[in-house]
């Protein structure tokens, strides 16, 4: 098997590349991390340096291998009602929704949704947590920029091991349990049910270049962006912040990962009310 050396230069060269198209920042201390992820593209095509692989980016006219290199470099993790602190804080906060809010509609945005686990999260708490759901108007939009984890989180179909976190009874109630036979004896997978299914559109779109006018000024009760940033530099960051955070009604929220912060950013028109959580005002 051949290893694959990278210099500075075709780092650079391949980083402005991604910097330009989806607005992830590598700086010079991922070199190693690059070098070993692409590789594998590497191997695959046959090439025999990153400056052949370079050269295929730029002739890809179809983005098919850009998507492909996002996927490797940004690290799809996530999980069914991540970030329990956000969770508690929206019992708190439905409740005055219930009260207030004379239009029964509730809208919300997964904003980088990977393979579907945060919008069926919303969809299975709001649900759950609803005095009287099917008298609301729910729409959830769940948008990434990769069409094939896309595909993933539209199928609704999970490993046993993917739902290994969630109480019993929840599965019971939003998911079929199907039968998968292999090797080792009978294995499990889990579907969601179509009452959390019919909740969620499902959207390829790029956080910074995508336009964001198919969306209405001040549309969601909440908008999600979890763990995203932390691939931005400070200039992409506030330009997607902003953008995001334009969409979301007076008095809803936008919540990002515990990992990521504001503090840098001109925020005047969002409050925080706990560790990534924010209020529009």
């Amino acid at each position: 098997m051949i290893s694959y050396e990278i210099t500075e230069t075709e780092f650079d060269k391949i980083s402005k590349f991604v910097y330009d198209q989806v607005g992830i920042h590598l700086a010079l201390h991922k070199i190693n991390l690059v070098r070993g992820r692409l590789s594998k593209r590497l191997r695959h095509f046959g090439f025999n340096s990153f400056t052949e692989y370079y050269e295929y980016l730029l002739d890809d006219d179809t983005g098919e291998e850009l998507l492909m290199l996002t996927n490797e470099i940004s690290t799809n993790v996530t999980s069914f009602f991540r970030e329990p602190s956000q969770w508690e804080y929206l019992e708190k906060e439905l409740k005055r929704v219930e009260l207030n809010d004379k239009t029964k509609k509730i809208r919300v945005w997964s904003a980088a949704c990977s393979s579907g686990q945060e919008p069926y999260t919303i969809a299975m708490f709001l649900l759950n947590n609803l005095k009287s759901p099917s008298s609301w108007d729910i729409k959830i939009l769940a948008t990434d920029i990769s069409e094939e984890i896309l595909l993933k989180a539209a199928s609704g179909i999970y490993s046993s091991e993917e739902v290994k976190g969630l109480p019993k009874n929840m599965i019971a109630k939003y998911f079929d349990r199907v039968k998968i036979p292999h090797k080792e004896g009978i294995d499990f997978e889990y579907k969601i049910k179509s009452i959390v299914k019919d909740m969620i559109t499902f959207r390829k779109f790029n956080l910074v270049h995508s336009s964001y006018t198919f969306i209405k000024q001040h549309t969601f009760n909440w908008v999600f962006c979890r763990n995203v940033m932390i691939y931005f530099d400070a200039t992409t960051k506030n330009k997607v912040v902003l953008n995001l955070v334009d969409k979301v009604k007076k008095d809803g929220h936008f919540f990002i990962g515990h990992s990521e912060s504001l503090v840098t950013m001109n925020k005047s028109d969002i409050k925080m009310q706990a560790p990534s959580i924010y209020k529009k005002i």
